[in-house]
């Protein structure tokens, strides 16, 4: 069961392509792992960075080319800002349901069932999606 939802997880993230690029642009402070750019504002915890990247590395979610992502927050939850492939317009309705499955663990396991959400982005981290 496990291993289904990491390959289900991980064909998610091909359809989200996690790449972007600065453009002289400011994301945030910006945790490294591997090749996983973690940017955040400054109201998150370094704990939540680190968890997060620890995340995508245990569940093998490191894709092999540099990939950013960008973790805020509103008054009402954490967002983690994702970056959807140039070549789809909108999240591809197959994946809507890992995107589901996705929130829902990272909401528990990193984020201790504190109010979480996963934001399709384009490569500005502008949502294109709610």
């Amino acid at each position: 069961m496990k291993r289904i939802k990491t390959n289900k997880i991980n064909i998610l993230l091909f359809c989200l392509m996690l790449i972007a690029s600065s453009c002289g642009t400011s994301f945030g402070e910006k945790y490294t792992i591997g090749n996983l750019e973690i940017y955040f504002t400054e109201d998150i915890s370094n704990r939540y960075v680190e968890g997060l990247g620890k995340y995508f590395n245990d569940h093998h979610l490191i894709q092999n080319e540099t990939h950013s992502v960008q973790l805020t927050s509103d008054t009402e939850s954490f967002i983690l800002k994702m970056v959807l492939n140039d070549e789809y317009k909108s999240l591809p309705s197959a994946q809507k349901k890992n995107l589901e499955l996705l929130t829902a663990d990272l909401q528990h396991k990193v984020f201790r069932d504190l109010p979480f959400k996963i934001q399709i982005c384009d490569m500005n981290f502008n949502p294109i999606e709610k």
